[in-house]
């Protein structure tokens, strides 16, 4: 697999877009008949909060501002709140938005996985994919027919450039759109024959580009799309750059994903039960109502991700940092949180039943309503969390916790006068 990994564990560069620039980029949002932000995101796999951010004049990373300008079809220098300095000699931005780039030409991103996009004219963007069919070449008489009946299921621009023996091999070319359709109908089995041939496989056809950009950029967003079209379950994606990216609902299961960066990235609904995230960078990440059970998250950094409603039960976050992490409702059970720092987490409503938090910090962490049976707290520090509602508490546990610091808001004399956690 391409090399994706992080070099260095260090803080990325970011650029802010003026506000003269979210004008031009608001104004170009709406030419390009994008219903809401929302949607202009997912089309580019992006994460819904970094688009956000950049309209929000917010500090985003350099290939996630320049992804935005590019789908946009706007120069980047313009946009962008940028020093007296050339854009050349900014560290970490790289010159990849063509300043000539027009309405006409939308340069797409390229990969060396499965697919890759090839810019063959001023106005579309073309991809080619290869339709295995089960059936005699020699029985396939009319190649037009075939074409129209590719064309009613997936879109006008499909169009058929070869075909080859080993059974029937079509090689078919359309816009991104038509072809992402007919792998999609023929991957979920809605295409189970094309004029009669029973349809055995598809798959994107990797092509070189003649506007090749940043390879390791290119890679990434080609990556991010394999992901959320196809999964990667048990994949070693160890060390890949996943930043920003829109991975909303994909099935990451038993993937090894450790020293992975996914800061700020998309993965509300995904599954990544059992998948090794340990030392990954998920801080700011939507983990909300994730699938993470087993899951290995030792050391990994969720500070303020926001894992409202996840499934942690059995996961292994001995040694994470969650500080400031949104855990409300979510299912904790037998979850290994022992040495984890968890100052102004949110774990109201959380089910925390057997969970292990020996030597770990939950100080000013919000508890009310948790369910804590079973829970150890040992040697846990506790000073200003609150407590409230709490079931699996005895009153000697209640009291034990309160002389370390804790504040039990259905005690008489609590100190409502300290802060209150989010």
């Amino acid at each position: 697999m391409t090399d994706l990994s992080i070099k260095k564990k260090k803080e990325k560069i970011t650029i802010t877009a003026s506000s003269e620039g979210v004008k031009i980029a608001k104004d170009a949002l709406i030419r390009r008949e994008f219903n809401s932000k929302s949607d202009f995101a997912k089309s580019i796999f992006l994460a819904r909060s970094t688009v956000t951010r950049f309209f929000q004049c917010q500090p985003i990373e350099p290939e996630s501002f320049q992804r935005i300008c590019q789908k946009l079809k706007l120069d980047w220098t313009i946009i962008a709140e940028l020093p007296e300095e050339k854009p050349s000699q900014i560290p970490g931005i790289t010159d990849c938005i063509n300043p000539d780039i027009n309405e006409g030409v939308e340069k797409m991103l390229t990969s060396t996985f499965l697919l890759q996009v090839t810019l063959r004219d001023k106005k579309a963007n073309i991809l080619k994919a290869e339709i295995k069919l089960i059936g005699d070449i020699k029985s396939l008489e009319d190649v037009s027919s075939v074409e129209l009946n590719l064309r009613e299921v997936s879109g006008d621009t499909i169009k058929i450039t070869d075909i080859r023996e080993g059974s029937i091999r079509l090689t078919v070319e359309g816009s991104q759109e038509d072809i992402d359709r007919l792998v999609s109908l023929i991957k979920s089995g809605e295409l189970k024959e094309v004029s009669g041939f029973p349809v055995a496989d598809v798959q994107i056809l990797s092509e070189s580009s003649e506007d090749d950009e940043s390879n390791e950029l290119n890679n990434k967003w080609h990556l991010v799309r394999e992901i959320v079209t196809q999964g990667m379950i048990h994949r070693n994606l160890s060390g890949v750059d996943l930043s920003d990216a829109y991975l909303s609902g994909a099935n990451l299961s038993g993937a090894d994903l450790s020293d992975a960066y996914l800061r700020d990235a998309d993965l509300i609904d995904a599954d990544l039960s059992g998948a090794d995230l340990s030392s990954a960078d998920l801080k700011g990440a939507d983990l909300k109502s994730a699938n993470l059970k087993s899951a290995n998250l030792s050391g990994a950094d969720l500070r303020s991700a926001n894992l409202s409603g996840a499934n942690l039960s059995g996961a292994n976050l001995s040694g994470a940092d969650l500080r400031s992490a949104h855990l409300k409702s979510a299912d904790l059970i037998g979850a290994d949180l022992s040495g984890a720092k968890l100052s102004f987490a949110a774990l109201s409503g959380a089910d925390l039943r057997s969970a292990d938090f020996r030597s770990a910090d939950l100080s000013i962490a919000n508890l009310r309503g948790a369910n804590l049976r079973g829970a150890d707290l040992s040697k846990t520090k506790v000073k200003d969390a609150r407590f409230s509602s709490n079931s699996g508490i005895s009153e000697s546990m209640k009291q034990d916790l309160i002389k370390q610091g804790a504040i039990f808001e259905d005690s008489p004399g609590d100190r409502s006068e300290v802060i209150t956690n989010v």
